[in-house]
């Protein structure tokens, strides 16, 4: 597994011609935004500092041939209509539309099956905790039901999916071309596999973390 790389004053002969792949770990800010009262002038901070950086990558290594996103179909093409809901004026749109005008093309890094599958065993997980869902088993399948049972193998299910997810998004990072870059913006704290053979440099600029800290302080997080 690769380890992760430093983004301050990269060293241009020591990455020499690996395949580089910069990760951008995000939580959904804009969704949240409206919710918690987030200040978007915080949000586009963050953006815009990662287009620095992205930016800098470019000016060094070369230009990016792959996008991977999280949250869109595999086959999305390089559509960029999906991005419009963050504004088109917006540093987030602005990043993917200027690396898909120079040429990199978007990838989706998830099945849709899986996030399919995904959601319905978590909500099925979820309502396992209501008393009205445990009582309906007890009526049905009789009182010495095993619901502990039925939970863990609930959670033992999720963690299958996630594993399977984390397969295919490996496979995905494999693919990307010799002497050539990759961008993978994915939600902070997924798991991710990544190749042999890949420098991976992590993009968090400082506002990432204000941006936490004020959605800790209004409850956003635990």
């Amino acid at each position: 597994m690769a380890e992760l790389g430093k983004i301050d004053r990269p060293n241009s002969e020591k990455f020499g011609n690996k395949r580089k792949l910069y990760v951008i770990p995000v939580f959904p800010f804009e969704e949240m935004s409206s919710h918690f009262n987030l200040e978007t002038a915080k949000i586009e901070r963050f953006w815009g500092e990662v287009r620095e950086k992205i930016e800098h990558f470019i000016s060094v290594y070369g230009n990016i041939s792959t996008l991977y996103v999280e949250g869109i179909s595999e086959d999305n093409g390089n559509d960029l209509k999906p991005f419009e809901k963050y504004g088109t004026g917006s540093n987030h749109f602005k990043l993917l539309k200027n690396l898909v005008d120079k040429g990199a093309k978007i990838r989706g890094i998830d099945k849709e099956a899986h996030h399919d599958k995904l959601k319905l065993v978590y909500e099925e997980y979820s309502k396992s905790f209501l008393p009205e869902i445990k009582e309906l088993h007890e009526v049905f399948f009789g009182r010495d039901i095993d619901f502990d049972g039925w939970r863990k193998f609930l959670t033992d299910r999720i963690q299958e999916i996630q594993g399977e997810m984390t397969k295919f998004m490996s496979g995905l990072l494999e693919e990307i071309p010799e002497n050539t870059n990759g961008v993978l913006i994915i939600t902070e704290g997924r798991v991710v596999e990544y190749p042999e053979g890949v420098d991976v440099f992590q993009v968090r600029p400082p506002a990432f973390d204000e941006i936490v800290r004020s959605l800790r302080d209004k409850g956003g997080f635990e």
